[in-house]
């Protein structure tokens, strides 16, 4: 049985491309990005992420967020300049809760694993009965009297009655 993204958790597994050495074919590879990390084209090509190494270990790539990097080089034992633009790590999949806990990787949208909270919260906006109200004119000056005693002999003649 091989490794998959999706068995660490509720993250989002998006597919980027990887581009086989010496060759101009391309494949797609998946991965979990980074929040608030996004391609630069002038430098970099592929935001920061995590991806399957092989099957017992986990790679990533980190261009931005270097406040975290000491912290991760704290965790895994690796020296990390923090002078360099970008940083590749590799870890044991055993690790990536602890990985996780310090680099902010972007989730599943909406409730994932609590299917009936999400259930309620659904049936408790998704078919609710609606109700229209009739507005009430609020006007001191009309309240109480009877439309027929408002009209004026002229306005009613202006309007071809009596």
């Amino acid at each position: 049985m091989t490794f998959q993204l999706k068995t660490l958790g509720p993250y989002r597994i998006e597919k980027a491309e990887e581009y086989a050495p010496g060759g101009s074919e391309s494949s797609y590879a998946e991965i979990i990005r980074v929040r608030g990390s996004s391609p630069d084209p002038p430098c970099f090509m592929v935001p920061s992420h995590l991806f399957k190494h092989s099957e017992s270990e986990l790679g990533l790539y980190l261009k931005e967020r270097k406040n975290l990097w000491r912290a991760l080089g704290k965790l895994l034992n690796v020296k990390i300049d923090i002078s360099d633009g970008e940083i590749m790590l590799h870890f044991p999949v055993s690790l990536f809760p602890e990985v996780a806990g310090i680099v902010p990787f972007v989730r599943k949208r909406g409730l994932t694993g609590k299917p009936e909270l999400a259930k309620s919260i659904g049936g408790a906006t998704q078919f609710k009965k609606r109700e229209r109200h009739k507005t009430k004119q609020i006007n001191p000056d009309s309240e109480g009297k009877n439309p027929s005693h408002m009209f004026t002999p002229d306005i009613m003649a202006f309007f071809g009655g009596a």
